[in-house]
């Protein structure tokens, strides 16, 4: 079953807040990761962690080009859906 941008967005808001100890509804999922106290190595392990849970392995870290959550998780659930597509 390939999960939906929603599925996708509220692990990432999860993930977020366990990295960042952020109340998951304090986490702004319209707002630049980096704006939730993120460096390049807690992104780094965001991705690593997404790739696991997704089984998709990302070409390049899609967290440049998609930085807050709402824009990666719609990436991604498009992303994993055109892959796992027969």
């Amino acid at each position: 079953m390939t999960p939906t941008a929603e599925e996708i967005r509220t692990w990432i808001v999860a993930r977020v807040s366990h990295l960042t100890n952020i109340p998951t509804d304090e986490v702004d999922a319209g707002a630049p990761l980096t704006r939730h106290g993120l460096d390049s190595v807690a992104l780094i392990a965001l991705a690593a962690d997404l790739e696991k849970w997704l089984g998709y392995r990302f070409r390049a870290n899609p967290l440049v080009a998609h930085p807050t959550i709402d824009s990666l998780a719609r990436y991604l659930a498009e992303e994993v859906a055109r892959q796992k597509k027969p």
